[in-house]
């Protein structure tokens, strides 16, 4: 399969080895080589591609960017983008060119993808862009007196820029963000084809007096909703009933910023969503968000609300790649350079594999084109018959159009019984781990099996 080939290289055996580092990762789950590896030859094999000048993550990244882009051809893709931190306490003897971490004590590095997802129904189109900081200089000067370009902050405005050419094609797109990407420099460059919604995270000065904060108080309060609040390590997932305000504002431009050649001011929308009565020791529900989406009535401050919600879709990428999954903080390669291409492999595959757990009850609405090429239909066909059992029960219930009729073929593929009613767990990502390394080489010895049937002997 495509899916299976990181990039060219510039030599068919590189491609080759690159196809069967990412394979192992999604069934093995682990970024250890040795593990990885079937056997001592295999592990050489992989530590010399990491090795290799000619490996670059540049050219995995674009190879992704490149399906991604043709997935997302007239769709409104949301194109979210976060920063996580990978971080190694115990590997200090052992690191060798890592920068300091987000302790600011251990080796670590930090990770900065853009992930395309269908606006409309929340399935994951695919990998958009990464980039990897390495804090190796120590603590920059005074920010004040940087230019916006030499920050790191940069990053949020170029994940903006590449995700407006990548998806150039799309009907629609929008970045998405959390409050870390509340730069004045994201709003005032924004690429001209890509709208922005991004959760305040200062609260900036408005040209009409006072601060957003103030601004977001005084707006009439239009309606209110109960939204799915998710969990995290230290509360539980909730439902919080919150109120809705909404209306258009001006961030003034920061007065003590270097990029004097700003706009003295953004012209934006804004909708403030605050918890009504939060539990008690919870922390309550606000957020403001940014938009360059116009935001006049109720219906379109919902919509924001809904689209920043989808946000989560990349936590559970980074959960996939680090604690639920890959455990990639557990990594024994002692290179930086080295490290950066596993862990550019290691989000392809958690990308993957999160994408077909949330498509797996068909609420996704995907096209199956979204994970298999259009040549490989005859074969999944054969392989959905044969894993189909005598009853409704055990049978494939999606259309063979849809990406969830694939998913049921790969969890089927990956052990999973099969069955959906109470009491049984659905597949998750290590079920879709298991099933790739099945179904991937099925469809490649397929191919194989008709290019020989169509040489004719002399």
């Amino acid at each position: 399969m495509l899916e299976m080939t990181l990039g060219r290289f510039g030599d068919k055996r590189l491609e080759c080895v690159g196809g069967a580092l990412l394979a192992a990762m999604q069934r093995k789950r682990t970024l250890c080589l040795h593990r990885l590896a079937k056997d001592r030859k295999q592990a050489r094999q992989f530590s010399q591609f990491l090795a290799n000048p000619a490996v670059s993550s540049h050219e995995m990244l674009v190879t992704q960017a490149r399906r991604t882009g043709h997935r997302a051809i007239g769709r409104h893709a949301l194109a979210i983008m976060d920063t996580t931190d990978l971080l190694f306490p115990t590997h200090e003897a052992s690191k060798h060119g890592f920068g300091v971490g987000s302790d600011g004590k251990h080796p670590g590095l930090f990770l900065h993808p853009v992930v395309a997802v269908d606006a409309d129904h929340g399935g994951i189109i695919g990998l958009v862009d990464c980039t990897v900081m390495n804090r190796t200089e120590g603590k920059a000067a005074d920010r004040r007196k940087r230019l916006a370009e030499e920050k790191e902050s940069h990053r949020w405005r170029q994940g903006a820029e590449i995700a407006a050419d990548c998806l150039a094609d799309a009907a629609m797109i929008t970045v998405v963000a959390d409050a870390e990407s509340d730069i004045f420099d994201l709003f005032a460059h924004r690429p001209a084809n890509a709208h922005l919604l991004c959760r305040s995270g200062q609260n900036r000065a408005v040209t009409t007096g006072g601060l957003l904060a103030e601004h977001c108080a005084a707006l009439p309060e239009q309606a209110r909703q109960t939204i799915s609040v998710p969990g995290t390590i230290n509360q539980p997932a909730r439902e919080a009933t919150v109120a809705l305000r909404f209306g258009a504002v001006s961030l003034a431009r920061p007065l003590h910023t270097a990029d004097k050649h700003l706009p003295a001011a953004v012209a934006l929308w804004v909708v403030d969503v605050a918890e009504l009565s939060p539990p008690e020791r919870a922390e309550p529900v606000h957020w403001r968000l940014l938009t360059t989406h116009p935001v006049s009535t109720l219906e379109q401050a919902r919509q924001i609300v809904a689209w920043y919600r989808m946000r989560w879709i990349i936590e559970q990428v980074f959960r996939s790649l680090k604690t639920h999954c890959l455990r990639i903080e557990d990594s024994q390669v002692e290179a930086a350079g080295c490290f950066t291409k596993l862990a550019v492999i290691a989000l392809i595959a958690a990308v993957r594999s999160m994408q077909l757990v949330l498509a797996r009850d068909g609420t996704t609405e995907q096209p199956i084109t979204d994970a298999a090429d259009p040549e490989d239909m005859p074969a999944l066909r054969a392989l959905n018959a044969s894993l189909c059992g005598r009853t409704e029960k055990l049978s494939n219930p999606h259309d063979e159009n849809t990406l969830a009729w694939y998913v049921w073929i790969v969890a089927r593929l990956g052990g999973w019984s099969g069955y959906t009613s109470r009491g049984y767990r659905p597949p998750g990502p290590r079920t879709m781990h298991h099933g790739l390394l099945q179904l991937d080489p099925l469809l490649r010895g397929w191919r194989l099996a008709i290019r020989s049937a169509d040489v004719r002997l002399p």
